[in-house]
C-alpha cells in the first residue's frame, strides 16, 4: 500500500483473529506516529474479518516505509505503508 504527500487513507484492519459471535477489539500502532496515525483501538463487528478505520499522514522529507500492527487476543498482525513525497 502506499500513499502520496499528506492524505487521509481508509484502511481495513488485518485479521488477528477468526470471526466470533461478538464483537472483538483490535489495538492499532504505527511505527512512525509522527508521519502516520492511527486510530488506538477498532472493534470487529461479530462475524466479521475485519474492520474498517482511517490513517492520515503528514508529507514526508524522503518516502518512507511505516508498519501499521494490529493486535488481539495475543496475535498481531502489521502491514507496511509507503508514504511517498
Amino acid at each position: 500500500m502506499s500513499v502520496v504527500n499528506a492524505a487521509t487513507s481508509h484502511r481495513a484492519a488485518p485479521a488477528v483473529a477468526a470471526s466470533a459471535t461478538a464483537p472483538a477489539g483490535v489495538s492499532l500502532r504505527s511505527s512512525h506516529p509522527a508521519l502516520v496515525s492511527v486510530p488506538a483501538s477498532v472493534v470487529v463487528p461479530a462475524g466479521a474479518g475485519t474492520a474498517a478505520f482511517t490513517v492520515k499522514t503528514t508529507r514526508p522529507r524522503t518516502t518512507t516505509n511505516v508498519t501499521i500492527t494490529a493486535t488481539a487476543n495475543g496475535q498481531a498482525r502489521s502491514v507496511v505503508l509507503t508514504v511517498k513525497r
